[in-house]
């Protein structure tokens, strides 16, 4: 046998369910570190005045705006931002619900426990 253990038997094995595809896809998602900065230039609400648009965002960020466009489309797809169409723009801002479920699922599988607070 070469590199290591051998596989689990076909018994032990299963297939990754939708819930843990997508859980992961957001850990994919801000595994990189343009996005964790589009997510921290983003909103956290859908106020009009502070939501960037893909042009917007990549001036910011002194990026092409294809590659804006790239990232937040893993973004979505990760369900970690929405968008809104004004006029003929595309508006973004971070799903703050979606985020924080997604943190308390992270708390969940991996048995993170808060601080206890000192009296």
């Amino acid at each position: 046998m070469r590199g290591g253990a051998p596989p689990p038997p076909a018994s032990r094995r299963r297939p990754t369910s939708p819930e843990d595809a997508a859980f992961a896809r957001a850990f994919v998602a801000l595994g990189e570190s343009t996005r964790l900065r589009i997510m921290q230039l983003l909103p956290r609400e859908p106020i009009c005045h502070q939501m960037y648009n893909v042009m917007e965002l990549a001036d910011e960020l002194g990026l092409k705006q294809p590659t804006v466009s790239h990232h937040l489309k893993i973004l979505a797809e990760a369900g970690l931002v929405q968008s809104r169409r004004h006029c003929n723009n595309v508006y973004f801002y971070v799903d703050q619900p979606a985020v924080i479920h997604w943190l308390k699922e992270v708390k969940s599988r991996f048995g993170c426990e808060e601080p206890k607070q000192n009296p």
